[in-house]
């Protein structure tokens, strides 16, 4: 069962959310599973409660658990996470799974394709994306200077500069990067897609 969704009030756009990522320990996962049921079960009688979704990428196979929380702002939030009921029950979580953060450099938001199959695929290497960046980067650059220099080619530099920095950080952000991460995915994301 990849999902286990709570039902969410339909005021949640007004709230305010959360996610917390844990990696339960092997061999602890029905202690994990009976603890996050204990959890969620406490939680919902807190005031100010919205739901919860958990979303395990890659199956119940995965360790990770993603769990998104909502309150109806960040007081109700705080109230519950400072209460010394949900201070125990975090405490108990830790005897099954630990807390898991991930960082990026950034560039590999550029990166991602929304029908891989998992949440967790990892981006491609960064000699693939300096590629790739290039070769889009090179071709709006090329087109944007063509078309636009009998325009502004005698603008002072500092004019000409921001111009195209922002049509290539726009255009790579918005149109050439998706484009060019569905026609290379085999390429990016071999044995993925």
């Amino acid at each position: 069962m990849p999902f286990i969704v709570q039902k969410l009030s339909s005021d949640y756009q007004n709230g305010v959310t959360t996610v917390i990522c844990r990696k339960i320990r092997l061999g602890r996962e029905k202690d994990y599973n009976d603890w996050i049921r204990r959890y969620l079960a406490s939680e919902r009688k807190a005031p100010g409660y919205l739901g919860t979704t958990i979303i395990i990428p890659g199956g119940s196979k995965s360790p990770l658990r993603y769990i998104i929380r909502r309150f109806i702002d960040k007081s109700a939030m705080e109230r519950w996470d400072n209460s010394e009921e949900s201070q125990k029950l975090i405490q108990e979580a830790y005897n099954y799974s630990t807390r898991h953060y991930e960082t990026t450099s950034g560039l590999e938001t550029w990166f991602t394709l929304p029908d891989l199959k998992t949440i967790s695929q990892s981006p491609p290497p960064r000699w693939k994306m300096a590629i790739v960046i290039f070769l889009a980067a090179y071709a709006i650059s090329s087109v944007s200077r063509y078309v636009l220099t009998p325009f502004i080619g005698e603008w002072p530099l500092f004019g000409n500069a921001v111009i195209y920095t922002a049509i290539l950080v726009v255009s790579l952000t918005y149109f050439a990067l998706p484009i060019v991460n569905r026609l290379l995915r085999h390429w990016l994301y071999p044995g993925s897609v």
